[in-house]
């Protein structure tokens, strides 16, 4: 199974082996990396290839991963968008975003957010999703609440990372909203 999704604006696809150095440019940013767990180091080509082998599995066994965003007007990569076990080992499936910098406040995240929502709902039939988010992260946390997900608590310890605001939606709670065919 090959996942490819398509708004007006962007282009949800698997990622490829040429998109190291783009992806790279994206997880080794400050600005991204302030609200992400970890420990600072700088990440390789070789963790990217590592991270590529992950996300092909996962895709293929559970048929979701985390999946690159492209603005479908120039084809330029601006950031990755998903679903994934949390924690790594479940059972709660996480929706996770991360862009760019020079594309914050374009409502690209958004976007993604709501249509990987109408996947996971929709093609996959999930339950329910959750999004983790850290306190301080208010763009994070707009984009959830704008696609629909509920605040469940904020003191939520993911990740060995305490005080986590952590989101939620159901699959009942989407079909409610309406917005599983709408994703702009």
């Amino acid at each position: 199974m090959t996942v490819r999704i398509e708004t007006s604006r962007l282009l949800i696809r698997p990622f490829r082996e040429e998109d190291g150095e783009a992806w790279l440019s994206l997880v080794n940013s400050a600005d991204v990396n302030r609200y992400l767990p970890g420990d600072g180091e700088v990440v390789t080509l070789d963790d990217f290839r590592q991270a590529l082998e992950r996300r092909v599995n996962s895709e293929r066994e559970a048929g979701y991963a985390m999946w690159a965003v492209d603005r479908r007007d120039t084809g330029e990569f601006v950031g990755q968008c998903g679903l994934y076990l949390s924690e790594k080992k479940g059972p709660e499936i996480e929706l996770a975003y991360h862009y760019l910098p020079a594309t914050w406040g374009h409502g690209y995240a958004t976007e993604a957010a709501r249509v990987v929502l109408g996947y996971a709902f929709g093609t996959l039939r999930l339950d329910e999703v959750i999004a983790l988010v850290m306190r301080g992260n208010t763009g994070s946390s707009r984009v959830v609440e704008k696609a629909g997900m509920r605040l469940v608590t904020d003191e939520a310890t993911y990740y060995d990372l305490p005080h986590l605001q952590k989101y939620a939606l159901t699959r009942v709670e989407w079909q409610r909203l309406g917005t599983a065919a709408s994703p702009d």
